[in-house]
């Protein structure tokens, strides 16, 4: 039986990773700030049973990191997907995107996305890489966005931008870090997805983006560790 790690659970992208996994067979360990807010998450586990194991996670929290990482010690984890995101001030009308803007950025704000979308996502890598080596596919996935791209992402959004990109970084050290160990380390984007974060205006459903991922998650080899891929399969420049 694979084992699938899945963070930020509770909706859109992390919602249907779980959905997705669950049905096709999957052992998932779907993590979450407030399990007990999570309604849909929790029909998922109810439906699924022990196939679906809810858990406490703020991935800005590193005790929960490390206490997951003890509970879960003797599972092999085959694909670890870092998920859990922060968008950073917008507001429903954009009245707050202002504070990601140069000339009145809010620096408090921005240092709060860093630390969900790049120092987060590092965090758990490390707690949990052993229980990736362990497993038969030994995969670590960072949903990161174009957003981080110089050539795609010509974008004013000071801090959602910068906390892409150093994710994009971050995931080619560390898959040269890893490549010893056989672990593939891979930057996913999902596209322009209708979820809270990517609004009613997105061009696709939660559903197809990760319909898609998974096919792309479930072919990678070491050779595309390290690198920056579409939902649709295509390589991004960044």
């Amino acid at each position: 039986m694979s084992t699938v790690l899945v963070t930020g659970a509770s909706q859109g992208l992390g919602l249907e990773m779980v959905r997705q996994y669950a049905n096709s067979g999957w052992d998932v360990i779907a993590s979450c700030r407030i399990p007990g807010k999570a309604a849909e998450l929790q029909d998922l586990k109810r439906k699924w049973g022990g196939a679906v194991n809810v858990e406490t996670l703020d991935v800005t929290r590193p005790e929960q990191i490390a206490w997951l990482a003890g509970k879960y010690a003797n599972t092999a984890i085959d694909v670890l997907i870092n998920n859990a995101g922060d968008i950073g001030p917008r507001g429903a009308a954009k009245e707050q995107l202002h504070k990601q803007f140069f000339g009145s950025l809010d620096y408090a704000a921005w240092q709060r996305v860093i630390e969900v979308n790049t120092f987060g996502p590092m965090r758990v890598a490390e707690a949990f890489i052993d229980h990736v080596e362990r497993s038969a596919a030994k995969k670590m996935i960072f949903m990161s966005s174009t957003t981080a791209s110089n050539t795609e992402g010509v974008h004013s959004v000071f801090a959602y931008c910068s906390s892409k990109a150093a994710l994009n970084k971050c995931v080619t050290m560390l898959s040269r870090a890893a490549r010893d160990r056989g672990i593939i380390a891979t930057a996913l984007c999902p596209g322009y997805v209708r979820t809270a974060m990517g609004g009613a205006g997105a061009t696709i459903d939660a559903q197809e983006s990760v319909t898609g991922l998974r096919k792309i998650i479930a072919g990678l080899t070491l050779a595309d560790s390290g690198a920056f891929i579409r939902y649709n399969g295509e390589r991004i420049a960044w």
